[in-house]
């Protein structure tokens, strides 16, 4: 490796590393204090203990570790610089102990629940994982769901920490694959699982397809429900893999990007909208599906058109609901038509009581008490 590669690679390590910094910093002022405690001690106050440089650094030395005691400076100006070694030191240990003390703080608050349930579970980890986390942290309805991360790659738990969508979420070290990493995270208790793709993996849908595979093997042996498991395929051709392994959705995003690729090129600024409803915020508008004690009961037995007009009657100001479709088992209706064209839509008569609203809203809508 040449002078400059070498430069250059102990500059990133300076600039990545705090303590490596901190103790450069330290060792500057050490160097300066002892020098300058030498000059003044040693040539002109005749002080035995700064006759020479290496003097000068053990006597510096002994300040640091057990302060003056018989190696006292005479000058002023040596006694200048042994304060300013002194302050550097406290400065140094003082930082030191502050940042051990944060992490281990840390580390105490951050410990999982041995009771965590109904949680969301993350297998694996990309460059993608820190948005999913920050999209759910902004999308749950209720924020004291937990995530428990499941990887094991190397994550800079620390600095994720700083942001506060990571206050309820906990990271297992482990391989997905295996039945012990999840049942550590409690994954055959969560509500709901989300495979990210390996990219360290040579096959990443490969090792999806395992993941979902090991869960549905945990939660046979542990005799719970299979959660909901949403996976990220790399590759369109493997989707049918995840799918047979147990995963109730499969994402692609490659298939997605491109077709949100050609409806741009036909109609201007649409990927804005794509963008708008993607995006979990309190301006944006999201797609939310309604069921159970948030379902109105006024819209059973309705026409799409009925339930429609019922929702603008008794639109909410703050949050208004506007229907999109319905979700019948596992059929997705969207703007079902009378002509009879799709299949979907000559099944579709009317709003039935295990049916879903598929709504367009600024946040998850109650629409219980619509009359």
């Amino acid at each position: 490796m040449s002078a400059l590669g070498r430069t250059s690679r102990l500059s990133r390590l300076v600039r990545r590393n705090i303590y490596l910094r901190l103790g450069l910093v330290f060792a500057c002022f050490f160097i300066v204090g002892a020098t300058g405690m030498w000059a003044f001690e040693g040539h002109s106050g005749g002080n035995g203990n700064f006759d020479s440089f290496h003097e000068a650094l053990w006597s510096a030395t002994v300040h640091v570790l057990s302060g003056l005691e018989d190696k006292e400076p005479l000058t002023l100006g040596g006694r200048a610089f042994s304060i300013l070694v002194l302050l550097a030191s406290i400065g140094l240990f003082g930082t030191v102990a502050g940042r051990f003390a944060t992490v281990f703080m840390k580390t105490m608050e951050i410990k999982m629940p041995r009771d965590v349930a109904e949680h969301i579970a993350i297998c694996n980890w990309n460059s993608r994982g820190d948005g999913v986390i920050k999209e759910l942290h902004s999308a749950l309805a209720e924020p004291s769901t937990e995530i428990v991360v499941v990887a094991d790659a190397e994550l800079n738990e620390e600095l994720l920490r700083e942001d506060p969508a990571y206050e309820r979420v906990f990271f297992v070290r482990g391989d997905a694959t295996l039945g012990n990493t999840l049942r550590a995270a409690r994954v055959h208790l969560a509500k709901s699982v989300v495979i990210l793709a390996d990219e360290e993996s040579p096959d990443a849908d490969a090792k999806s397809t395992l993941v979902a595979l090991a869960i549905s093997r945990l939660c046979k042996k542990e005799k719970t429900q299979n959660p909901h498991i949403v996976a990220e395929a790399l590759n369109h051709r493997k989707m049918e893999h995840l799918e047979e392994a147990g995963v109730n959705e499969v994402v692609c995003a490659a298939d997605y990007g491109l077709g949100v690729v050609a409806q741009c090129a036909l109609h201007a600024e649409l990927s804005k909208v794509y963008e708008n409803l993607l995006k979990y915020s309190e301006n944006t508008n999201e797609i939310y599906i309604v069921e159970g004690g948030l379902m109105p009961s006024t819209v059973i037995g309705k026409s799409f058109e009925e339930a429609s007009r019922i929702l603008i009657d008794t639109r909410n100001d703050s949050n208004p609901a506007i229907l999109l479709g319905i979700r019948r088992g596992k059929k997705i209706i969207l703007n079902p038509r009378k002509d009879g064209k799709r299949e979907v839509d000559r099944e579709f008569k009317e709003i039935q009581k295990d049916d879903a609203l598929i709504v367009l809203a600024f946040h998850r809508p109650d629409l219980c008490e619509v009359k």
